[in-house]
């Protein structure tokens, strides 16, 4: 049995007029039958927010006393569910959220995942339920193919730390490129001080997390395209089984703090970051 130490959560709502909103909602994780975390998503740990078009990022450490509450042996479909919740009528429509735990005997483990959310939460039942589940996901293996990527990065709350440059990744395998894609201006706020963002990458040809540790020609690389430094805090890359449908496997490929400031400009960063593939014993 493993223990998960901390539960990590990245949720974009939707761009409509009245999707975003004021109200607090929460994350609910249930374990045999008990709710072992219910907790606000606007927390001490969150950044972004859950305004319309904008991102979040929330993440909860769990203390050592109450590590036992949450286990990373029992997540089968009948044993853990996650669910998002509201007590406000002020209506919140989720667009896109993933759901992770990290424990130390398993690395990141997913647990949840919707691309395209249907539902709006509200506790006025005209505009909305009052909770809803996330589709349950699973961590994908080292042979799991995949066919769409999920970019999750938090910017550092500090003076100059946002940009207005682009910023591009690309992944290569020993044989070829598979995915290239830059990423510049979105409906969020992309980029910017203390800001979260989420993006969707699409491959141009479906591999496997083996092949990016077979060769020293594999990589995967995020590039800034201009001078105007960027300093992200975290970033977080995850493997889709599906190129465009709801995926049932999601494979771990990236887990970076802290890895300095990007910028074209050598008196104040690197233009590009070769990013290790997280080490995961699915």
């Amino acid at each position: 049995m493993g223990l998960f130490t901390s539960i990590s959560a990245a949720v974009r709502t939707r761009h409509g007029r009245f999707s975003g909103t004021s109200a607090r909602p929460r994350i609910v994780i249930n374990q045999l039958g008990v709710d072992r975390l219910n907790n606000e998503m606007l927390s001490v740990g969150t950044v972004g927010s859950v305004r319309r078009g904008e991102s979040l990022y929330y993440y909860q450490p769990l203390p050592v006393d109450e590590r036992g509450d949450l286990r990373d042996d029992r997540l089968a479909p009948d044993e853990l569910y996650v669910r998002f919740s509201t007590t406000s009528a002020d209506m919140w429509e989720p667009e896109l959220a993933i759901v992770w735990g990290s424990s130390k005997t398993l690395g990141t483990v997913p647990l949840a995942l919707e691309t395209d959310a249907k539902y709006a939460l509200s506790s006025n039942p005209s505009e909305g339920v009052i909770s809803a589940p996330l589709q349950r996901v699973y961590a994908g293996t080292d042979d799991t193919l995949i066919r769409r990527l999920l970019l999750v990065v938090v910017t550092y709350d500090a003076p100059y730390a946002g940009t207005d440059d682009p910023i591009s990744l690309r992944v290569t395998t020993k044989q070829a490129k598979v995915a290239e894609y830059i990423i510049s201006d979105t409906p969020q706020t992309d980029l910017e001080i203390d800001s979260a963002n989420i993006y969707e990458i699409p491959v141009d040809a479906p591999f496997r997390r083996s092949e990016l540790r077979e060769s020293e020609a594999a990589e995967i690389k995020l590039t800034i395209h201009g001078s105007d430094k960027w300093v992200p805090k975290k970033i977080f890359l995850f493997g889709l089984d599906q190129p465009t449908e709801r995926p049932e496997m999601v494979v771990p490929l990236v887990r970076v703090y802290d890895p300095g400031p990007l910028s074209a400009d050598p008196t104040e960063g690197v233009p590009s970051l070769t990013l290790p593939v997280e080490s995961n014993v699915f």
